[in-house]
Formats: structure tokens, C-alpha cells, sequence
């Protein structure tokens, strides 16, 4: 790779990139001694300057602009969830879909069912989710196979298949604080509403709490105390049933507490939602929902659900940083037969990230696939490299549209605004972490790829922010 003018060095024999040095051959009439000067500036931000720095950027012939740490394994965020792009859209397609199947196990008499419904979960992220503009309506289809097999009662109970995937629904890397929030959905073969549940907590007086849930089919309770300051923790158990605890202090008016929260058990909460619509319109359910872990071949299919195309899942795990799409979507890569566990999904990485893209297995491991997980790691130079084979032909068109743009919606709606038409990228934010990589398209339509990542930082998650936009702004103006 040829080597420009400016090359910014991390300190030799630190860990932190808490200043650098600039080869003697860096002269005042660089042309991009600016970048320079503002990455200088940035690492030495008072709330930054003890962090881990890492950055590369470089242009669309390999030269190199800027080097910090790029080939030191840092903890990437949500930027980890690029790997995951290129390796679904290379194993599976864009174009793919994920069916959500429903079966019956019985026999039918009269118009009873003598036996169990089963929905077997097909790596579906989306089913009821955001792709629904009304979440009953997408279930329509189950009920009609159910009514053209006559069918009105049913002995048994919806079972949730999710034989699919191994039982690790929660990656070993979450942090146990991490849990129960609407981020952290466990992972499961089938989904419903995203994983998630909406809550309304109403307060009137002491010993007057209200709790109603979004949907409404799983139940909530619980007891604030009157006291101050206000304290409201919101959780669910196994059954998915939703827990109020915690104190507010008392007012005349009303309070009210809204939160969304991560269920429990994944495949439940689908059979759960399926028993809820089949009772709401007019079939009878006579036993309480439940899983089925072990493959198995059940009596008959008798309907299906189709998913969107993996590009459009793909969007929102770009775009939006989704979470629960991105895991999903990395245990669907493997495709086959179930089980598919994690250790599936992060060989299949493996091979396609070595062979494939060309990435020295030296410079990531991965432990889940939407980057939550602390044990995730990944260099910059690792990053740009990816960023180049997703953005090459035939992949390029696509890729920049699935990206995050500023002024476009994502999580760049609101950030990089005058680069809006210039800037495509992939954001990241856990704690102590912020990252941004992708690449910018200058007024000669050269490309310059780049990762800024910042790790282990004391500063506020926006002051880190800005200190990354900076650094965009200035390496994509050219």
C-alpha cells in the first residue's frame, strides 16, 4: 500500500493514544496537514485524552491518510453489526426470506382440533414488528388456514417451535445490566413485536397503581410505594409477565410512567400472541401456550408468513442499528437444519471473512452479531477492509443504500448534516465506546474509506460524538 505524506503514529509502547508523533518527512505544505492538526486537537479533548483511540482513514487507491492504533483490536459497538451485513447478504442473498410456518398435531373431529397448533419459528426478526402497520393483520393468514381446515376449538395448546437455534438466547457477552432492556431482546428461532413489550404505569394515590401493557394479552402488576424520588423499575419473568416495583412520590395529579421492556422467553411471547388472536377471533384455545426445543416433524403444514426480503431486514440493521434483527439475521447465515448455535454462526463468519474478504484472522473476534457484547473485537484496519469489499461491484449500490446518511433516517438523521449526499456509514455507542466508520464520497467522486473508534473513554457519550464528527467532517471534505 503506498504511504501519502501524512501518517499520524500512536505513541510506541503505549496502549493509549494519548498524543503521536508525525513522521520528520510531515511538512507544513501537506496538503492535508488540517486533518492532521484536527485529529490532533480531537485525541487531546480533556475528557478523551486518556482513552484508546483507533483510526484509519485512507483513500480509494490505498493511500494511507491517517493511521492511530488502526491495527489494535478495540471494542467496535454497533460496528461490528458491518461483518454481519456482508455475510448475510453473501450467504443468503438479498433477496431471501425467512417463512414463519404453522403447523397442526392432531386429528380434526367435527371442527375441534385434537391436538396441538404449532408456529415454528424461521428466523423471522420481524414478524409483528416494525415492518407492521398493524400487527393482528399480519397474522390473518394462520387464521384463514385454520378456518379452511374448519376449524373453531382446538384441545390442545399453540406451541412456539423454535428447534432452529441452540438455546443460547442471550450472548455470553451482555452484560447482566444489559438485561431486560429493550436493546438487549433475548434471541430466539421466532419473534413477535420485536421482543419487546410496552408498559403504562398510572399512579393516582398510594396503593393505587395501574398497569397496562402494549400488547394488551400479557399481564402486568405490581406496587409503587410513596416515597421519593421517584424509582420505577419495570421487569418481566418466565411466563413474560410484566412486574412494576419501585417508589414515586406523591402528587395530585396523575403520574404516569411509560417504558418499553425486553420479555423473558422469545418463543412464548410469540405463542402467547398467536393464542390472544386465534381467542379474538372466534377460535378456542383450551390449553395455555408453550415451547417445543427438540426438532421434531409435527402432523401437517397447513400455512405460512413470509418475511420481507433480506435487504429491507438488512436496512434496519444498518440504518437503525438494530439489535435483535442484526442476531438473528447472524444465526439465519448459517442456514441448514437446526440447531444453529452461536459457535455456527461465528465459524461461517470466519470463513467467509478470511477467504472471502481477505481479513488476518489476527484482527477479529467476534462473540455476538449486533456488537453489544464487550467481548466483541475488531481492528480499524479490519473495518475500512470490509467497508471496501462491501462497497465493490456488484455489492457497491446496495451497500450505500442500506448504509445510515446524515439527514436521512437512522442514526445519522441528525448528526454530519452538511454531509448529507457524501457521508455513508455505520455508527456504534455502548458504554465507554463510540465509533463511526464508512466512507465519504468527495466533489470528484473519489471515495475515502475511515473508522474512528474511541474506547474506554470517562468523557459524556456526546462529547465523544462530536469529537468523531470533527474528524468526519474534515476527512470528507475534499
Amino acid at each position: 500500500m503506498r504511504i501519502a505524506g501524512l501518517l499520524i503514529a500512536a505513541v510506541v509502547g503505549t496502549g493509549c493514544a494519548s498524543g503521536f508523533s508525525a513522521p520528520s518527512s510531515m511538512t507544513r505544505t501537506s496538503p492535508e496537514l488540517s486533518l492532521t492538526e484536527v485529529i490532533r486537537q480531537e485525541l487531546s479533548t480533556p475528557g478523551l485524552r486518556h482513552a484508546l483511540w483507533g483510526i484509519r482513514i485512507e483513500e480509494e487507491d490505498g493511500t494511507l491518510l491517517a493511521d492511530v492504533n488502526s491495527h489494535t483490536l478495540m471494542i467496535p459497538a454497533s460496528n461490528r453489526k458491518i461483518f454481519v451485513a456482508g455475510l448475510v447478504n453473501d450467504c443468503l442473498g438479498p433477496s431471501a426470506t425467512f417463512e414463519t410456518e404453522l403447523w397442526i398435531d392432531g386429528d380434526v373431529q367435527d371442527s375441534t382440533l385434537v391436538g396441538d397448533i404449532i408456529i415454528r419459528g424461521g428466523g423471522d426478526p420481524s414478524l409483528g414488528g416494525r415492518y407492521e402497520s398493524d400487527r393482528d393483520m399480519r397474522l390473518l393468514p394462520f387464521i384463514e388456514a385454520l378456518r379452511g381446515k374448519g376449524i373453531t376449538r382446538v384441545s390442545g395448546s399453540v406451541v412456539a417451535d423454535v428447534s432452529l437455534y441452540s438455546r443460547e438466547t442471550i450472548p455470553e457477552g451482555w452484560k447482566t445490566g444489559y438485561l431486560g432492556e429493550s436493546y438487549a431482546a433475548p434471541v430466539d428461532a421466532i419473534a413477535f413485536n420485536e421482543n419487546v413489550v410496552g408498559v403504562t404505569v398510572a399512579r393516582s394515590g398510594c396503593g393505587s397503581t395501574s398497569v397496562t401493557t402494549d400488547p394488551a394479552f400479557l399481564f402486568g402488576d405490581g406496587e409503587l410505594t410513596c416515597e421519593s424520588p421517584d424509582s420505577v423499575h419495570i421487569v418481566t419473568d418466565s411466563s413474560n409477565r410484566v412486574r412494576v416495583t419501585g417508589t414515586a412520590e406523591l402528587k395530585k395529579a396523575p403520574r404516569i410512567f411509560e417504558d418499553t421492556v425486553a420479555v423473558t422467553d422469545a418463543g412464548l411471547y410469540a405463542a402467547q400472541a398467536l393464542t390472544s388472536f386465534f381467542e379474538n377471533n372466534g377460535i378456542t384455545v383450551d390449553g395455555p401456550p408453550r415451547l417445543s426445543t427438540l426438532p421434531r416433524t409435527w402432523r401437517e403444514k397447513i400455512g405460512q408468513i413470509e418475511s420481507p426480503p433480506v435487504f429491507l431486514l438488512l436496512t434496519t440493521v444498518l440504518k437503525n442499528s438494530q439489535n435483535l434483527y442484526a442476531e438473528m439475521l447472524y444465526r439465519d447465515s448459517v442456514g441448514g437444519p437446526g440447531p444453529i448455535s452461536y459457535a455456527d454462526a461465528r465459524e461461517a463468519e470466519r470463513q467467509f471473512l478470511v477467504g472471502q474478504v481477505g481479513i488476518d484472522p489476527r484482527e477479529f473476534d467476534f462473540d455476538d452479531g449486533s456488537g453489544l457484547s464487550v467481548e466483541d473485537l475488531v481492528t480499524p484496519a479490519a473495518i475500512v477492509k470490509m467497508f471496501r469489499y462491501l462497497t465493490a461491484e456488484p455489492r457497491g449500490p446496495l451497500f450505500q443504500l442500506l448504509l445510515a446518511s446524515p439527514g436521512e433516517g437512522g442514526t445519522l438523521h441528525r448528526r454530519l448534516l452538511p454531509l448529507a449526499g457524501h457521508l455513508y456509514g455505520k455508527t456504534g455507542s455502548i458504554l465507554g465506546v463510540n465509533a463511526l466508520s464508512g466512507f465519504a464520497i468527495g466533489s470528484s467522486g473519489r471515495k475515502r474509506y475511515f473508522s474512528i473508534i474511541v474506547n474506554h473513554h470517562l468523557a459524556d457519550s456526546d462529547e465523544a460524538l462530536a469529537a468523531i464528527d470533527r474528524i468526519a467532517v474534515r476527512l470528507a471534505t475534499f
